[in-house]
């Protein structure tokens, strides 16, 4: 994993280097079914809404929830901000959380409603919530939860996740994990050294201040490789070191292993590295779970994976952006630039 030396990795946890090597981006979740399903696909955005009236006027899009299929108890929870990727809020953030549990009671599962100001208020109602789900549509009837001080909030609507159509003995992707819908503001470049060692650079920006100057930083991770037939092996080692508390005071220190497999394929100046890794394999009903999570048929599903898909090009392309915000900002300044974005 990343040289305790480096800027960022050092003196963090075997967890939190595992984010700064390359395979944490760009993967993909695959999915194999053995009959046409329809999957419940939780990092899609539901479709509808559930108004809020009264202390606040709002909608609330964004749900997560679980239902059983064999005692018919649900969990929900919906918030008016997106769940996957926090986005500050300009007004009030609401959240709902709502459960049918036997034990309810009992363990102190009750039902609640939320709202945090952004001047540091809040209200909170703590009552039971009238609701309907069935692992893929919540039913809020019209309602108004009672505070006792602040003003009353009226719920009503409904949500529904959207769904991703499996075919039949045919590899779906079902989640992918990249530029797109990630924090990654940075790129990689990889040096794989005819002595065996195997160089991760990660480069990055980070705003200077509110000019719009930014310092670029480096980050890197060296590991060892070696080739077997089609496939690299990339093996990761970790230094690490810890307070014995257990059996009195000490320090422990040990090296942390691990080895990537990776098939390759080299056309020209351009590599692309394939990694790839079976959940479920002899892990007894892991599929089952998935089956009940996704919303799929007991049985159906037969694989599920993880792919990681690396490109990289002989010569690094060209990175301009370090420079174009700060150049900007100084030139739109002066005519004829100031009409510059």
């Amino acid at each position: 994993m990343p040289q305790t030396l480096n800027r960022i990795t050092s003196g963090r946890s075997i967890n939190d280097l595992a984010d700064h090597s390359l395979n944490a981006w760009n993967y993909s979740m695959m999915l194999t079914t053995n009959s046409n399903q329809s999957l419940i696909d939780r990092m899609g955005d539901p479709k509808g809404s559930v108004s809020v009236t009264g202390a606040v006027n709002d909608e609330i899009k964004f749900m997560q929830g679980w239902y059983d299929p064999f005692s018919g108890e649900s969990s929900v929870y919906i918030t008016n901000y997106r769940l996957n990727i926090f986005e500050q809020n300009d007004g009030p953030t609401i959240s709902v959380n709502m459960n049918n549990y036997s034990g309810q009671d009992e363990w102190g599962w009750n039902d609640y409603l939320n709202i945090y100001f952004n001047n540091g208020n809040y209200i909170e109602i703590e009552q039971e919530i009238d609701y309907s789900f069935d692992g893929r549509t919540l039913n809020i009837p019209n309602q108004t939860l009672i505070h006792p001080v602040d003003a009353n909030v009226t719920l009503a609507g409904s949500l529904t996740y959207p769904t991703i159509d499996i075919t039949a003995n045919t590899p779906t992707e079902i989640f992918t994990y990249d530029d797109e819908n990630s924090w990654d503001y940075g790129s990689w470049t990889i040096d794989i050294q005819e002595n065996g060692r195997w160089v991760e650079k990660y480069t990055w920006e980070e705003p200077y201040d509110s000019s719009g100057w930014t310092h670029t930083y480096t980050d890197s991770t060296v590991a060892e490789w070696r080739l077997e037939e089609d496939t690299i092996f990339v093996t990761y080692s970790y230094d690490d070191i810890w307070v014995n508390s257990n059996d009195g005071p000490g320090v422990g220190q040990g090296t942390w292993l691990y080895e990537i497999a990776y098939s390759f394929d080299m056309n020209s100046n351009f590599l692309t590295l394939v990694n790839e890794f079976k959940m479920c394999e002899d892990e007894e009903y892991c599929l089952e779970w998935f089956e009940y999570d996704y919303g799929l048929d007991q049985g159906s599903l037969e694989e599920l994976k993880m792919i990681w898909t690396l490109e990289f090009s002989k010569v690094p392309q060209l990175r301009s952006k370090e420079f174009k915000r700060p150049f900007n900002n100084i030139v739109k300044r002066f005519p004829p630039y100031n009409l510059l974005k």
